[in-house]
């Protein structure tokens, strides 16, 4: 994938920049409780400090850094704003899956560069039904979205079945937010500012090659 080229962070720096953005982010760590998501100021510091791309791919426009890398950004974010840290700490986790999947799953997000955040429920909570020609159809309720206020993009888990029902694999499929229904329930007592609100559809088309097998990434069965 020709992902656009931009210069690669060393550890070092991805711990620096986060470190430096910390007086930022506290400026604006009561108004994600106050908002229940994650502020658009806060997104708009870690997209333009790289900070989403710690271990994204660099086929996908990321750093490709170590998991210690990804801890250490995390954590010294959360220094300034707890629910920014948690937030982007899925959004890199999902990153990282896109390396797992096909090329025309990564275009689909990262064609024009790597600053964009996924939001993702990965346990297969969901029903697809895999059809004749290779595409799905999916529906159900999934949980806990963190972050998906900001995203264009979701992941979301799903048993996978034929049109007989016959159990066929489990999975996340690549789901545009625009197909989704966002249900405003995140009313809690902890991490409020996560924005972690449940998202369901019925029966929505998704294309055939927007689908990760989670089975064969357990097993190592994918092609990074």
């Amino acid at each position: 994938m020709n992902a656009h080229v931009k210069p690669r962070m060393t550890e070092a720096d991805a711990k620096r920049i986060a470190i430096s953005i910390i007086p930022d982010l506290q400026k604006h760590a009561a108004k994600a409780e106050e908002l229940r998501h994650v502020p658009r100021e806060c997104v708009d510091l870690l997209i333009s400090n790289g900070l989403l791309q710690t271990i994204q791919p660099a086929a996908c426009g990321g750093h490709e850094l170590s998991m210690r890398s990804h801890v250490d950004v995390m954590s010294n974010v959360a220094y300034g704003c707890g629910a920014t840290a948690w937030v982007l700490g899925v959004w890199q986790a999902h990153s990282w899956m896109f390396g797992h999947a096909n090329e025309q799953f990564q275009k689909d997000v990262y064609a024009d560069g790597g600053e964009h955040p996924v939001s993702a429920v990965i346990g297969p909570r969901g029903k697809a039904t895999r059809k004749a020609d290779g595409s799905y159809t999916l529906s159900v309720f999934w949980p806990f979205a963190s972050g998906n206020i900001h995203c264009e993009w979701l992941l979301l888990g799903s048993e996978i079945r034929d049109e007989a029902g016959n159990m066929l694999d489990v999975g996340d499929l690549l789901v545009e937010r625009s197909q989704l229904e966002i249900v405003d329930d995140w009313y809690v007592a902890g991490l409020q500012g996560t924005g972690s609100n449940s998202v369901k559809c019925k029966d929505i088309a998704v294309p055939a090659h927007r689908f990760l097998s989670l089975s064969a990434l357990l097993d190592n069965q994918t092609t990074p």
